[in-house]
């Protein structure tokens, strides 16, 4: 599967999955998601891009967003730098950019283990 130019993999789609039903709505603007589990309409927004494997199934990475509020970071990454350091404070902020300049070696059954057990505990 794929959302524009990225192909997402199945450790993509329940890494979003569980955020999106943790959440519940839009960190920016506040607004809910729709549909019978409460998520259509949200989208993880990855603050350093999925290129980045150390940081891209990362919790502190990554918002709840609304698609408008989404469209807006990418129009204006300063408005989500700002955001981000906001909701962080500086000493995550940068120690999340130390992590995405770091390599990872990508282990998608890891990450599928451990998220299928986190939404588990979800309900």
């Amino acid at each position: 599967m794929s959302w524009g130019q990225i192909k997402l993999r199945p450790a993509d789609t329940l890494f979003s999955r569980y955020l999106r039903l943790k959440i519940g709505h839009c960190e920016v603007c506040g607004r809910k998601g729709k549909g019978e589990e409460g998520i259509k309409g949200l989208v993880v927004s990855h603050f350093h891009g999925r290129s980045n494997e150390n940081t891209r199934h990362s919790e502190e990475n990554c918002d709840i967003t609304c698609v408008n509020c989404h469209r807006l970071f990418h129009e204006s990454p300063a408005k989500y730098v700002a955001f981000k350091i906001k909701k962080l404070g500086e000493k995550r902020f940068k120690l999340l950019t130390l992590a995405a300049n770091q390599y990872k070696k990508r282990d998608d059954t890891l990450i599928l283990i451990y998220y299928k057990d986190k939404l588990k505990h979800l309900n």
